[in-house]
């Protein structure tokens, strides 16, 4: 496999996560802890994404010695560190959350 290939399949792969925790921690807040989010499921999902990316790159530098050689094998060399990205999207979340007033979902 060339080097190229191999930069995209990891570009890819560090994408994939983040997509996954931001939907994960929206998951989190929409239906466990049934908040109002603002565009529901998809506006919480999209903020959370955000939020991923933004603590993966921000917190990253904070957490990278700690969690390096710890979660290697979750994130496969993909260079995506697991919990700053769940910390960031959880804050964002949770800033949103508070800009919500802090609603409860209706139940339909």
């Amino acid at each position: 496999m060339s080097e190229g290939l191999r930069t995209f399949i990891n570009v890819v792969k560090a994408v994939a996560i983040y997509l996954s925790l931001g939907a994960l921690v929206s998951y989190i807040f929409y239906s466990l802890k049934r908040r109002d989010l603002f565009g529901g499921f998809i506006g919480g999902a999209v903020v959370g994404v955000v939020g991923a990316l933004i603590g993966g790159f921000i917190l990253d530098y904070i957490f990278y010695d700690i969690v390096s050689v710890v979660l290697e094998f979750l994130s496969r060399g993909a260079g995506v560190d697991i919990i700053a990205g769940f910390i960031g999207a959880y804050i964002a979340l949770f800033i949103m959350n508070k800009l919500n007033h802090d609603r409860e979902r209706k139940k339909y």
